[in-house]
């Protein structure tokens, strides 16, 4: 599908599926639902796909939609899983374009507009991204997070290297928009903790990234309880070797400084793994740059630095 008409230049709208899955949110799919109904950009569908909830999220979300037929709503018979619910938004969508929403998240009214035309100016890119409004579970704002402070284009190999060796800084679903036709694999249901960061990388293969500077989602951060049950059952560092194994050789001629500061994530993760309650080998791991000096330098650096 092209975006732009060659016979006489004028710009095709595509249809964007915002897909928003949803597990016992009902206290706050509702405000995304509604900031996805608010968008400016009118060729969109939305889909909620309720993973098995048990509380009162489908009578929120009809609630809200009102019949609208831009909303798709599905119940799963069983719990998928959140990797498994997030491929079943894929599947299901028909739009050119994939929005993600979280349901505790929301949306400006112009993001997807924004990104669509930032899709049709720079059809090389594989990502649109914009900077996020962090926000705590009352709405209180935190932070604003971001690749870049200005709005710029990234070179895929170059934003790949960069998620590699410094971590996502992309960030979470909500605030990306991709082609669907790019992510048909889906999510990765071997990782647990880096899911999107995988996807991010597996994407950037194919084009560049577009990082919008002004805040066009709001992330609500909640207590880090998941994040900590998967640092004791191993599963951040279990992605983080996993991760290592599958893209380091991608990464040509890594200089000393980078290679140090995959080394000192890993060992920094292995500390907060034992810190949460975790158990670890004794010896320095193999998904390493430097793996004879692990344990006698780069883990006392890392403990130094978590102080």
């Amino acid at each position: 599908m092209q975006l732009v008409s060659e016979a006489n230049g004028v710009t095709i709208h595509p249809l964007v599926s915002i897909a928003i899955p949803t597990y016992n949110h009902a206290d706050v799919v509702g405000a995304a639902l509604l900031s996805a109904l608010s968008q400016t950009y009118e060729n969109i569908e939305i889909l909620l796909f309720d993973n098995a909830s048990s509380d009162s999220t489908r009578q929120v979300i009809a609630d809200v939609a009102r019949g609208d037929p831009r909303v798709r709503y599905v119940r799963n018979e069983v719990n998928l899983g959140m990797t498994g619910n997030f491929n079943a938004c894929i599947s299901a969508a028909k739009g050119y374009f994939i929005k993600f929403l979280c349901a505790d998240d929301l949306l400006s009214p112009d993001c997807v507009a924004k990104m669509v035309n930032t899709f049709i100016r720079n059809p090389e890119v594989a990502l649109v991204a914009s900077a996020r409004q962090l926000v705590n579970e009352k709405l209180m704002p935190l932070a604003i997070a971001g690749v870049s402070k200005k709005e710029k284009l990234v070179d895929g190999a170059k934003a790949f290297r960069d998620c590699f060796f410094w971590g996502n800084l992309i960030g979470e679903p909500t605030a990306v928009m991709f082609r669907r036709e790019q992510a048909v694999r889906g999510f990765r249901e071997d990782y647990r903790q880096l899911i999107d960061l995988e996807m991010w990388m597996y994407l950037l293969r194919s084009g560049g990234l577009y990082f919008i500077s002004r805040p066009l989602c709001t992330v609500r951060q909640h207590p880090q309880q998941a994040t900590q049950q998967h640092l004791k059952s191993g599963v951040v560092l279990a992605d983080k070797c996993r991760l290592f194994r599958e893209f380091h050789s991608e990464l040509l001629n890594p200089s000393v400084l980078e290679q140090l500061r995959w080394d000192i994530r890993m060992a920094a993760t292995r500390h907060k793994t034992l810190q949460a309650g975790g158990s670890v080998i004794s010896a320095g791991i193999e998904e390493t740059y430097f793996p004879t000096m692990f344990s006698w330098f780069t883990e006392p650096v890392a403990r130094l630095l978590l102080k």
